[in-house]
């Protein structure tokens, strides 16, 4: 009895009529539904997030490439006028007006130029230059050097006999010229054999600092001066020591003095310290400082007055 008890309390426990089985059904679809919504959310809301990065990203991409794009144009166009700029000899009286740009003129100002020689203008000598309206002061100070206007004298314009038959030319005959270097302008010492519009700055203000040369070889301290160079230039100069430049060496100042290429510091002050303690110094007295030696001395003497 027991038994059959236990068996009848589990049948009507777990038996369901036909309404119930259908809501028990419906609950289990509902059930499943949620389950499987809540798997795939994670899923759906991923994907949107990717799909909002990836357009961030591409956005963002654009924006480098666009920026970037930018800066190579600057940069390009910028080196595109840095290579434009050059420096070369030029004659204004002939220059084109591509090769003024070149230089450094601006479009405007290279066809002034040009507009000029065309009503019949003409540059004479560098200094000419600085004339021409809209040319700054620092653009000639760096196209100075660099600026060649050969001595154009009037020929005749027949230089030869004609005959009917024949015709015959004169023989000319050239004198080789010697340029003297103390004296000699930019344009005198650039036309010299092997040396160029650098050198000839160099020359110029290495004289300056000296005050001017009293021999030969003080251009071999020109920096960059070869042995080879100085005798090609040593052939085609001459030297006047009359136009050297003394240095007053019982009245010059301590700054001055040292700012002679043969003056340092030192140096400089053990002849103001002499000059202080025993007045005036003499050639004797300025040997017997014992500051230079006897190769020196031979250089430093010249420009010397007491």
């Amino acid at each position: 009895m027991p038994v059959n008890k236990i068996k009848s309390f589990l049948f009507h426990f777990f038996h369901f009529n036909k309404q119930e089985r259908n809501g028990i059904f419906v609950l289990c679809v509902i059930i499943s539904i949620l389950f499987a919504l809540r798997l795939l959310l994670p899923i759906i809301s991923n994907e949107s997030k990717q799909v909002q990065f990836i357009t961030l990203n591409t956005a963002a991409s654009d924006s480098s490439e666009s920026s970037d794009g930018k800066q190579k144009f600057s940069e390009k166009n910028n080196n595109y006028h840095q290579t434009q700029k050059q420096k070369f000899v030029f004659n204004p009286n002939t220059v084109t007006e591509e090769d003024a740009q070149k230089l450094g003129f601006s479009k405007k100002l290279s066809a002034r130029l040009v507009n000029f020689r065309n009503k019949g203008g003409k540059f004479y000598k560098p200094a000419d230059l600085k004339k021409l309206y809209g040319l700054s002061p620092k653009l000639y100070a760096e196209l100075e050097d660099y600026i060649l206007i050969p001595n154009t004298k009037k020929e005749n314009k027949r230089d030869s006999v004609f005959t009917k038959t024949s015709r015959t030319y004169e023989k000319k005959t050239y004198t080789k010229v010697l340029v003297e270097i103390n004296s000699a302008d930019s344009l005198s010492i650039v036309f010299l054999k092997g040396i160029g519009p650098g050198f000839t700055k160099r020359i110029i203000k290495y004289r300056s600092m000296l005050g001017g040369f009293h021999s030969m070889n003080q251009l071999k301290e020109v920096y960059g001066m070869t042995d080879s160079l100085f005798l090609i230039l040593t052939s085609q100069i001459q030297l006047n020591t009359n136009t050297v430049i003394k240095i007053p060496i019982n009245a010059i100042d301590f700054n001055s003095l040292r700012k002679h290429p043969y003056f340092n510091f030192q140096k400089a002050q053990a002849i103001i310290n002499y000059r202080s303690k025993h007045g005036k110094l003499n050639e004797e007295d300025f040997r017997g400082l014992n500051l230079f030696s006897d190769e020196k001395l031979s250089l430093i003497l010249p420009y010397l007055s007491y």
